[in-house]
């Protein structure tokens, strides 16, 4: 998944100041300016009149945020499970590896294009706005191949339709995640995130009963997921104010400024680097548990596809009351705290503590349990390292692209973790305790590293 990027500065004295607002003490001229009154209002109220007169009302905007996210996360969250039952239906003995073989590919060719195009959204100058375009675009894509995986059982093509597919997906996913941060003013944002991210949760458990009920229907069990994302999106395409960007309110420079500043310094923005760092570890774990969890149900558990399908959809109905309260009390203590660190760290012991219960669990009850710790980690450390993230990405003129760089700490995860996973696993595919807790440690140390980041309490 993919966090939206900051508008403060790194280094502020206040950690949670805007860089817009910092840019904008004198007020604006012009048709949509909001008033000169503006320099008399404290920061949070000149912010929220800013982007009340860009892009629309945020209290709209959080509604139409919030319903994009249900069908968005079922998509992103479900295909990896879809296509695990796809992959069991056609061969169990070549599910693992050719599973592994698609999402790392996927994941390989979403470094360069993910950043990429979120750079291009960035420079987009169309009467539609920025963001709207690429969601429609990545979103059909991801349409079609999803459907093409659906009537074949080849995997020459089952493969390079899921790569195709789910890069397309995430690009326009990662569109559509900038718009939480361009038009919600910061001091909403660590509860809209928790919103979110429960709508992830609850998408997760949503699409686990779509693939369990049309696994008999291999077109729908794969293109159901991707219309809902279409369809749960109109509303947001339809009345969300994105605005036309002139060439002057754009990022500067030709094709070769893209790739020239592809990064982001981590020695010139430790904060962020550290944050990345964290998140890219934890991401490991994220990966390696819910990424073969449903194997994990079929191999070492003795379930057929169908059974572990069923068993997928009660384990996220379980943990669903979990990731309730946990992405909405986390994100609303988050605010109303005004911490981010120690409650990050907090949640990646807990996902750590979750994946060593789970790697020596031996039997479906004790998985339950593992299952629904890790959920409560999750939800927690997913609600407010956003807002961590927020306070440390650098730039808005780049959202785009800056949110597109900082969801490689999640991207890189499904490169490295499906492409060693067959050895760690083993010749049988069943060495779970190995993989699990090679992640719990990095799981750890990502919450070692907290005490780092400077600025953000």
């Amino acid at each position: 998944m993919t966090t939206p990027p900051s508008s403060r500065y790194e280094g502020a004295e206040d950690p949670y100041a805007s860089a817009v607002v910092a840019e904008n003490h004198e007020a604006p001229t012009g048709e949509g300016a909001y008033s000169a009154q503006a320099a008399a209002m404290s920061p949070e109220d000149e912010e929220t009149a800013r982007i009340t007169a860009k892009f629309g009302r945020p209290r709209k905007t959080i509604w139409l945020v919030i319903i994009g996210a249900i069908g968005g996360y079922i998509m992103m969250m479900g295909m990896g499970t879809v296509l695990q039952l796809r992959l069991s239906i056609i061969s169990e003995d070549t599910a693992t590896a050719t599973y592994s073989t698609a999402t790392s590919l996927a994941a390989l060719l979403m470094l360069p294009l993910i950043p990429l195009i979120g750079s291009l959204s960035d420079r987009t100058t169309s009467r539609w706005g920025r963001r709207k375009p690429w969601i429609v675009i990545g979103y059909l894509v991801a349409t079609a191949c999803f459907y093409l995986i659906g009537v074949t059982e080849n995997p020459a093509i089952i493969v390079p339709a899921y790569v195709v597919g789910l890069t397309f997906a995430q690009a326009g996913f990662n569109a559509y995640a900038v718009i939480p941060v361009e038009g919600i003013p910061a001091n909403m944002r660590g509860r809209v995130m928790g919103f979110m991210g429960l709508c992830g949760a609850l998408a997760m458990s949503a699409a686990a009963y779509i693939a369990s009920a049309f696994v008999g229907n291999t077109v729908l069990l794969m293109c159901i997921p991707p219309f809902l994302a279409i369809v749960c999106i109109i509303p947001l395409l339809v009345l969300y104010k994105d605005p036309q960007h002139t060439a002057a309110e754009v990022p500067q420079g030709g094709l070769l400024s893209i790739f020239t500043n592809f990064f982001v310094n981590p020695l010139k923005y430790p904060n962020f680097g550290w944050v990345w760092l964290a998140r890219f570890l934890a991401g490991i774990a994220m990966t390696s548990f819910l990424n073969f969890f449903v194997l994990y149900l079929i191999i070492r558990l003795h379930n057929d596809p169908e059974s572990a399908g069923k068993l997928a959809g009660h384990l996220s109905l379980m943990s669903a009351p979990i990731s309730i309260i946990f992405f909405t009390g986390s994100g609303w203590l988050s605010d109303k705290l005004g911490v981010r660190r120690p409650l990050v760290a907090l949640a990646a012991v807990i996902m750590a503590g979750a994946l060593v219960m789970a790697a020596m669990s031996s039997n479906f009850t004790i998985f339950t349990v593992a299952w629904c710790l890790f959920a409560m980690g999750q939800a927690m450390y997913l609600t407010v390292d956003l807002a961590l993230c927020a306070a440390v990405l650098p730039s808005e003129a780049d959202a785009g692209k800056d949110m597109a760089v900082f969801g490689l700490a999640l991207n890189l995860p499904t490169v490295i973790v499906p492409a060693l996973a067959p050895t760690i696993l083993g010749a049988h595919n069943d060495n779970y305790p190995l993989l699990w807790g090679i992640a719990a440690v990095f799981c750890f140390i990502g919450a070692l590293l907290m005490p780092l980041i400077k600025g953000v309490k």
